[in-house]
């Protein structure tokens, strides 16, 4: 990990606790509503690209992702169905007959839910300071590693909750998440995770 990183933080001396701690936060969690910011950084652009808009999440797998600014996108993830509106324009794919829609409908559940820690996929490394704990994810798959060189996960020390996802592409070339204005449990009505 690099120095910029680590700064602030100093490695978790536990990491399986960590993730005990994770999951029994994760699993009195049945609802999360929050805004989010997205920076996506491209080494051949100066500017960063962002965008904002508003996610839902409930338990068993049923995931909104709705991008507001600077256009309309969204993603749902229900029952199996991974479908996409391009300013209205939907694409419905199965996750259970397509692997890579399997891959990325995992990898976004169980980095909102904290289940990535779970498993051998990744090889973990954590870190913490005084309010967050910082836990890197890297891809022991070579079919992975090709899509992402790694992933940093920050976690609230308040309630456990991600507070930040970076997935890295490469050095230059990563995409941020910021989750802001965190709500859970609240009651979400399933016409969220539809598209008409």
């Amino acid at each position: 990990m690099s120095n910029t990183t680590q700064d602030g933080y100093t490695p978790v001396k536990d990491i399986k606790a960590l993730e005990i701690k994770i999951n029994q936060a994760s699993a009195k969690t049945e609802t999360i509503v929050s805004d989010f910011i997205q920076e996506k950084h491209l080494e051949y652009l100066d500017a960063v690209i962002e965008s904002s808009g508003k996610f839902w999440f409930k338990k068993d797998d049923q995931l909104r992702w709705e991008y507001t600014e600077p256009f309309k996108y969204i993603i749902v993830i229900n029952d199996g169905k991974f479908i996409i509106s391009d300013e209205g324009d939907v694409s419905e794919y199965d996750t259970k007959s397509n692997k890579a829609f399997k891959k990325i409908n995992d990898l976004i559940i169980n980095s909102v839910s904290g289940g990535l820690l779970e498993g051998d996929e990744f090889d973990v490394t954590a870190f913490e300071n005084s309010t967050t704990y910082l836990v890197k994810l890297i891809p022991k798959n070579s079919d992975m590693e090709k899509v992402l060189s790694n992933i940093e996960m920050t976690f609230d020390k308040t309630n456990l909750s991600v507070s930040q996802i970076v997935m890295r592409e490469s050095e230059q070339d990563f995409t941020i998440m910021k989750f802001t204005n965190k709500r859970f449990n609240d009651k979400i009505s399933e016409d969220i995770f539809t598209i008409k």
